[in-house]
């Protein structure tokens, strides 16, 4: 391991985030080395180590900014939003969603957890811990609307993964597996689509 230098480095934290990110695309998170990062970002061992003491450290820098990045975008995280009807609210929270999964950061992390996540447990766990504590922050507004009949009584876990389930089907599909007939399909295309299909199976009828 390569001490931590006297004087701090220029600020290289961004180059070797993104360089560390390609690498583990392209070779995989477990057949890269500190090295090959520290080669691809232009930085010394010793720079690379000042600010990630280790690849895991690495990687769960990566995924914490990418879920920082996901917060502003879901608006069901406090009790502010529970006033507004899901109507209104889940189609907003859709295109936050898929417009973040469609960014190249999120497709690259997302390509490593689905890769690699179930040989090296460091990444799964790193996955878990960041992303299940999104979910957790939607259920209390859902459940909010089922007590109050907006929404049909079940599982609020069944309800978030009968809409993320086709967004995230369609984000593989089109961006990572370059289906070549789902090329053309919009982000706004594919939520309309669900929001009309699958939406509506989940509220109640009005009286």
């Amino acid at each position: 391991m390569s001490p931590r230098p006297k004087n701090p480095p220029a600020d290289r934290r961004h180059e070797i985030l993104e360089a560390a990110l390609r690498l583990f695309a392209q070779k995989g998170y477990s057949a890269t080395t500190n090295a090959e990062i520290a080669r691809e970002a232009g930085v010394t061992a010793a720079a690379l180590y000042y600010y990630f003491p280790s690849k895991e450290y690495l990687f769960r820098t990566a995924v914490t900014e990418m879920r920082s990045d996901l917060e502003p975008r879901v608006q069901m995280t406090s009790g502010d939003s529970f006033h507004v009807d899901p109507q209104t609210l889940v189609p907003q929270v859709l295109q936050g969603v898929i417009d973040f999964f469609s960014q190249p950061r999120t497709q690259a992390i997302l390509k490593i957890v689905m890769a690699e996540g179930q040989r090296d447990q460091a990444i799964a766990r790193i996955w878990e811990e960041k992303m299940v504590s999104f979910v957790q922050a939607i259920l209390p507004y859902l459940q909010h609307h089922m007590q109050t009949g907006r929404l049909k009584p079940m599982d609020p876990r069944v309800f978030f993964l009968a809409l993320q389930g086709p967004l995230m089907a369609a984000v593989i599909l089109r961006d990572i597996l370059k289906i070549p007939m789902l090329h053309d399909l919009s982000n706004e295309m594919i939520v309309q689509g669900v929001v009309q299909t699958t939406l509506p199976g989940l509220l109640t009828k009005p009286e």
